[in-house]
């Protein structure tokens, strides 16, 4: 069974950053996203996805 989607508060915890943020960059930062009506959702799957395509390596 497949995680259910991420709210923007679930998805600003588990970043540790402040919803704001989300909103502010999820055009920007280009995250995967969907609109449900008014509301953003995200999948937890294609939010990992896109950290581990981003991220820098720390040597």
């Amino acid at each position: 069974m497949p995680e259910p989607m991420w709210d923007v508060k679930a998805l600003a915890t588990y970043l540790g950053k402040p919803a704001s943020w989300v909103y502010d960059n999820h055009v920007k930062e280009e995250l995967p996203s969907f609109r449900v009506g008014q509301h953003l959702r995200f999948s937890p799957a294609e939010v990992r996805q896109w950290l581990e395509e981003r991220c820098r390596m720390v040597a």
